[in-house]
C-alpha cells in the first residue's frame, strides 16, 4: 500500500465537485474513501437510512469495513464492482489507483433494487431489521434497475480513469542532472506491516469481539496475533499455565459459537481431549500451534457457509500465515487464485506494500524465533523445519531480519514466556481486507 494518501496524489476539492456533479445528474450517493473505507471527501446524496445508520459507531464501523472490501474487490477484477452492502442496499465501487498502487475507491449507490436482481452481498449482513425508524427509513430509499446501476457505474469508470486531471503536481528534481533520491526501504522487520498492539489489559468480552472480528472477516492472520497476544499474557502473568492457555481456548469456542456454530461442538470435544493429557510445562511454541490449529478449524467452516464468495487476496494472506514453515512461491499462490504471477506481484505489493517473498520470509523468520525462544530444537534443525535448506543461508536472513544470529536471539530469550519482551508476530496492517 502507497504511503501517499489520497489527499496527497488528488486536489481533493477538484474531487468533490466531480463526485456532487455525479450525484446531481444521477441521484445516486457518492463518496471517495482510502483504502480502509474512511471517507477522505464529502458524502453527496447520502440517505437518510445510511445517516441514520453510521450514525451507530456498530454499523458505522460495517460500512466502512463494506466501503473497504467493495474498493479491493474492484481493483483486483480491474473494473467497477457491483454488490450489495451488509444492510441490504445496493452499491457499486471504482478503484482510484497511483500507477499499480491502489490508494483508495468512489463508492457510489444506496438504492434498492427488486429482490431477483439484488446482487450478493459482500459481507455478512447487519441485523437491524426490528429498529422501526431504520425500517421506516428503508422504505424511502429510492428504487431503482440493477442495469442502471450497472450503466451509472461504467460511467464513473471512465470518469476515474481521467482522475489524472486532478491529481496534484508531484515534486520533481531540481534540475536534469540530479534524479530523485528515493530512500531505501527499511529491511522487513517481525511486524510486516505495523499494527498498534494494544497492551493494555483487556475484559474477556473484548478479547472475544476482537477475535471474532478477525475470524468473521476472514483475517486468519489478524486473529493469530490476537491469539499470540493472549497466550504471552497467559505465559508472563504467572500462574499455572494451564489455565492461561484454557483461557484462549474457551475464548476460541466462543468464537466458533458466534461465527460457525456447526463446527463449536467438535472444537470443545477437541480441547477437552487436550486439556485431559496437557501438562504445567506446555511451552510458548507449543501453544501457539494448538491455538492457530483451532482458530484455521473455525475459519474453514466460516469460508465453507459462503459457497458464493469468490477468492481474493485474504487467500493468499491466509495461506502464508496457516504455514510459516513452508516457502510458498509466487506461482504457487497464483495458481490457487487463477491470477497470473505477475498480476498477483503487482496487487500483492500494491495492497501489502511489500514482495511476496518479503513477506513469507518474514512469516517464517517470526516462527523461527518462537522456536528458538521456547524450545532446545537445534539451530540446523529449526532452519530445516522451516523450508530453509542451508542452516547458513537461514542465519544470514535471520540476521537481516533480527539483527542478530539464531544462538543470540536464543541467548537473549526469555525461559518463561518463550520469547523476548516487544517481539509480536507478524501481521499485514490492511483493513480493506480485515473489514
Amino acid at each position: 500500500m502507497s504511503d501517499l494518501g489520497m489527499a496527497t496524489l488528488l486536489d481533493l476539492g477538484q474531487l468533490q465537485n466531480v463526485l456532487e456533479d455525479f450525484s446531481a445528474a444521477t441521484g445516486l450517493a457518492t463518496v471517495a474513501v482510502d483504502t480502509r473505507g474512511i471517507p477522505v471527501t464529502h458524502t453527496f446524496a447520502f440517505t437518510d437510512f445510511c445517516r441514520q445508520m453510521r450514525s451507530d459507531p456498530a454499523h458505522n464501523k460495517m460500512c466502512h469495513a463494506c466501503d473497504a472490501h467493495g474498493g479491493l474487490q474492484s481493483v483486483i477484477e480491474g473494473s467497477p464492482q457491483v454488490y450489495s452492502c451488509h444492510a441490504g442496499l445496493v452499491d457499486f465501487s471504482v478503484p482510484v489507483t497511483d500507477g499499480d498502487t491502489y490508494v483508495g475507491a468512489i463508492l457510489c449507490g444506496q438504492v434498492r433494487v427488486p429482490e431477483a436482481q439484488r446482487p450478493r452481498l459482500l459481507m455478512p449482513g447487519t441485523r437491524w431489521h426490528g429498529d422501526r425508524v431504520l425500517e421506516s427509513l428503508y422504505g424511502q430509499v429510492p428504487m431503482s434497475t440493477l442495469s442502471r446501476v450497472a450503466a451509472s457505474a461504467k460511467t464513473l469508470f471512465g470518469v476515474s480513469r481521467m482522475l489524472h486531471g486532478v491529481a496534484r503536481v508531484r515534486r520533481r528534481p531540481e534540475s536534469p542532472q540530479q534524479p530523485a533520491v528515493v530512500p531505501p526501504r527499511p529491511v522487513l522487520t517481525l511486524e510486516v506491516l505495523p499494527r498498534t498492539r494494544t497492551v493494555e489489559a483487556r475484559t474477556p468480552s473484548v478479547d472475544h469481539a476482537v477475535l471474532r472480528d478477525a475470524i468473521d472477516t476472514e483475517d486468519l492472520s489478524y486473529a493469530y496475533v490476537e491469539a499470540s497476544r493472549l497466550l504471552d499474557q497467559a505465559f508472563t502473568g504467572g500462574g499455572d499455565l494451564r489455565d492461561g492457555v484454557a483461557h484462549v481456548e474457551d475464548l476460541v469456542v466462543a468464537v466458533a459459537k458466534d461465527c460457525a456454530p456447526r463446527v463449536a461442538a467438535h472444537l470443545s470435544q477437541t480441547i477437552l481431549g487436550q486439556r485431559s493429557r496437557r501438562s504445567s510445562s506446555i511451552n510458548r511454541f507449543q501453544a501457539q500451534v494448538h491455538v492457530e490449529r483451532l482458530l484455521a478449524m473455525v475459519l474453514d467452516e466460516v469460508v465453507h457457509s459462503r459457497p458464493h464468495r469468490r477468492p481474493d487476496l485474504r487467500d493468499v494472506l491466509n495461506e502464508i500465515a496457516r504455514h510459516p514453515n513452508r516457502a510458498l512461491t509466487l506461482t504457487e499462490a497464483a495458481t490457487t487464485t487463477h491470477w497470473s504471477p505477475g498480476h498477483l506481484s503487482k496487487l500483492f505489493r500494491s495492497v501489502t506494500g511489500y514482495t511476496f517473498v518479503s513477506y513469507v520470509t518474514a512469516w517464517r523468520i517470526a516462527r523461527a524465533q518462537l522456536m528458538l525462544a521456547s524450545t532446545q530444537m537445534p539451530v540446523r534443525n529449526v532452519a530445516a523445519e522451516l523450508d530453509f535448506h542451508q542452516v547458513n543461508y537461514f542465519s544470514r536472513v535471520f540476521r537481516a531480519h533480527t539483527g542478530m544470529t539464531p544462538s543470540e536471539f536464543r541467548r537473549q530469550s526469555t525461559s518463561r514466556d518463550g520469547r523476548p519482551a516487544g517481539v509480536p508476530l507478524p501481521a499485514h496492517h490492511h483493513p480493506l481486507l480485515r473489514a
